[in-house]
This record gives structure tokens, sequence and C-alpha cells, in this order.
């Protein structure tokens, strides 16, 4: 099956209200829904879809001193896709970012877009694509 993944960042200032009085329902430019969106393809025929809730995401790498480092991030919400081959893709949140989720399964295909919708009340960090860290929560000797 095919899986996409979409995150938004929801703007806590957008007026309903508003939208409906002078724009049909609509945003605006003055009135925008969403601050910004990020969309995710997972590539290969995915065979098991998982959304693990109160999760340890482990965010490893290299520093630029060539240094290995690897730290635990806890009360994470991580979305794991593994495709036919066997190849993890894991796109991770912090739960406290996370304002909602919408999971929409074609009944057909079978093919699934899976819809994050993140609280702009929380100062977070996008260390990498489909990486969303509240900013306390992430590693000081990293920023």
């Amino acid at each position: 099956m095919k899986v996409t993944i979409n995150v938004k960042l929801v703007n806590s200032e957008f007026d309903q209200d508003i939208a409906i009085a002078l724009y049909d329902g609509d945003e605006s430019e003055e009135n925008i829904k969403y601050l910004w969106e990020d969309e995710f393809e997972v590539a290969g025929d995915v065979e098991s879809f998982k959304v693990k809730n109160n999760a340890i995401y482990t965010l490893e790498g290299i520093k630029s001193d060539e240094s290995k480092f690897s730290f635990e991030i806890w009360d994470m919400t991580i979305v794991e896709c593994i495709d036919t081959k066997g190849k993890i893709n894991q796109f991770s949140f912090s739960k406290k970012l996370i304002k909602s989720t919408e999971k929409i399964q074609d009944e057909k295909t079978k093919d699934i877009l899976f819809k994050v919708f993140l609280t702009d009340k929380i100062e977070h960090v996008n260390p990498m694509d489909g990486l969303y860290i509240i900013k306390s929560n992430f590693p000081k000797e990293l920023l």
C-alpha cells in the first residue's frame, strides 16, 4: 500500500467566524488556518503501518567534530511504516505537540493518508525531515 504523512502547524490565531463572515468559510491572507505544511510519501510498498504512543525516540548521529551522539527523547508518538523489503521509515512527534491526528484509508487500494495537526503554542525544533520535538526536550548539546 501507499502511505502519505501530512503534517500541518495549526495557527492558533485563525478565526473561523471571520472566515465564515467574510470569505465563505475559507481562510484569507490575513487569517490563515495553517502556518506551514509538510508532506511525505513513504517510498516502497508499505505492508505495516503503526502508530506508537508514549514511545522513546533515539536521536543518533555524528557531530561536526566526527564524534557520535545518541539521545533518548521520551513522550513521543512514532508513526512507523515497514515496506515489503523490511525497510523501516519513522516519523516522530513530541506527544504534547500533537493537537490531533486523522487516518484516512482507501477501502479499495488500502492506501493511507495520515494527517498530523501540530499546535503552534509550544516551541519545537525540526532537526530533520519527519522529526518534530519540543524545544525543551531537544538535547541542549545539539542546539
